[in-house]
């Protein structure tokens, strides 16, 4: 098990690293075109990695606007509680749980 896993699985991932762009191919319009232009290819690679880094980005200012947002609300609380002289409860604790602290 431990031959597999130092020197078996490593030299399977390498090889298939290594062998499979050899085996993708374009389709033969878009092959013949690329073969035509020198700069097409570079045109076609930057379209790509656009289109793949949208959703990305789409998704983390998503997730970084949920969290500011929540930060936004807890400084919030914070200071109304801050305002009446109350300790806040803390968030980590739930409603049915504020009865057992001591």
């Amino acid at each position: 098990m431990n031959c597999f896993r130092r020197v078996v699985l490593p030299m399977t991932l390498a090889l298939l690293v290594v062998g499979l762009p050899s085996l993708a191919s374009a389709c033969p319009m878009c092959n013949q075109s690329i073969q035509e232009d020198k700069s097409l290819p570079f045109a076609y690679q930057a379209s790509i990695l656009f289109m793949l880094a949208i959703p990305f980005s789409l998704a983390g200012g998503l997730g970084g606007l949920i969290w500011y947002k929540f930060r936004q609300h807890e400084r919030a609380t914070q200071a109304a509680y801050a305002l009446q002289g109350l300790q806040p409860i803390p968030v980590h604790l739930h409603a049915d749980d504020r009865n057992l602290r001591a």
